[in-house]
């Protein structure tokens, strides 16, 4: 089950079903197919959580039992009043069907967690509603799928500039840069990684100058500049070094600007740097404590964690693919993030923040920041 929530979706006033149906490829941020996505709506009326999963992971009674125990308590937890079950496809989705066994089950455990829940289908031609028998509220044959493209909120998300993307693959693959800009990033880093402590320099000296560098590289990308690939070169020889790799990840976290740089640094002792660490990270995990990323900060360094997996050999982009799905799971995104870590462990299947970050994606465990918001 991958999910979301709507803090990347620009606010639009939703006036029926319909309505809500026409933003949910804007909420993704792709077509769904042969999908089952739960949209939830929050007190005050606000869009919440997202959740889809492919009609192929739910074809036994246990997964489905799983995943709509899962859904229903994150979205209790998120404070939802009413949420929208949609299974996409031109699939069966009769009585006894694997797809209406999905949805019925889904719906069965969000009722017992949330006071209005609706069914609803979705095919290629055709979308209607499957719980209503009033044929004259709801005709048996549906309705046109056309009108889903044509109403007052996907309209307004359009002339904004939003459209999503035909597929998932296109929303998230991160294109590679061209062989000549390649090459200079590969041969730069391996220079870089050769000057490191490993290859007898200052270990302290050169984890200063590569955070140095993400500084320097995350400043062009406030301003839009274009980044040398040498410079990304660089920066992707060091976060395969564990210092430097957490002093990026401490930097997205407001208040541990200096705690990164000191960890980069090695100025402290292991047991200050992990205490620092944790302090930071309750910023992130905890609801009492929670703050949401700050959205300048991280506009920046996505930008250049994207570009370093452009210019990147493969099995240099584990650890910035794993911090990129580190502050997409933060933002909300848990779809972009479990992506991303489908990508950080087929670089590498044994990277230990990968594997931690994917087991806390497993088990449903929202950031800190939409706890809290569960609980207003």
């Amino acid at each position: 089950m991958t999910s979301t929530t709507a803090a990347a979706v620009p606010t639009v006033r939703v006036r029926d079903t319909r309505d809500l149906l026409s933003i949910v490829p804007f909420a993704l941020g792709y077509r769904p197919t042969e999908s089952l996505v739960v949209v939830c709506v929050r007190r005050g009326g606000g869009l919440g959580l997202v959740a889809r999963t492919d009609l192929a992971s739910v074809r036994r009674p246990r997964e489905r039992r799983e995943m709509a125990e899962l859904v229903a308590a994150r979205a209790a937890e998120d404070g939802t009043v009413a949420a929208y079950i949609v299974l996409y496809g031109g699939g069966d989705v009769a009585a006894g069907s694997v797809a209406r066994a999905a949805a019925d089950s889904m719906a069965d455990a969000l009722r017992g967690a949330v006071p209005e829940v609706e069914s609803w289908a979705v095919g290629g031609e055709r979308y209607w509603s499957l719980d209503c028998t009033d044929a004259a509220c709801c005709p048996p044959e549906g309705f046109p799928v056309g009108g889903l493209e044509s109403t007052v909120p996907g309209a307004q998300l359009v002339l904004e500039g939003h459209a999503p993307a035909r597929t998932r693959e296109e929303l998230y693959r991160v294109a590679r840069a061209d062989a000549a800009r390649r090459g200079l990033a590969g041969r730069a880093a391996g220079r870089w990684e050769r000057t490191g402590g490993r290859a007898g320099g200052d270990d302290q000296a050169w984890r200063t100058q590569s955070f140095g560098a993400w500084l320097e590289a995350t400043a062009a990308a406030r301003h839009a500049d274009e980044l040398p690939p040498a410079l990304l070169g660089r920066i992707a020889a060091a976060l395969e070094d564990r210092a430097v790799r957490d002093a990026v990840l401490l930097w997205f976290v407001p208040g541990a600007e200096t705690h990164a740089a000191a960890v980069a640094a090695g100025d402290w002792s292991a047991a200050d740097a992990d205490a620092a660490a944790s302090d930071a990270m309750a910023v992130v995990v905890d609801a009492q404590r929670a703050q949401a990323p700050d959205p300048e900060r991280l506009r920046a360094g996505v930008a250049v964690l994207e570009a370093v997996v452009a210019h990147a050999a493969r099995r240099r982009t584990c650890s910035p693919l794993t911090l990129l799905a580190f502050v997409a799971w933060w933002s909300g995104e848990g779809a972009r993030a479990a992506y991303r870590l489908r990508e950080a462990l087929a670089a590498d299947p044994g990277h230990r923040l990968a594997l931690l970050l994917g087991a806390a994606l497993e088990a449903g465990l929202p950031p800190g920041w939409v706890r809290a918001r569960g609980d207003r």
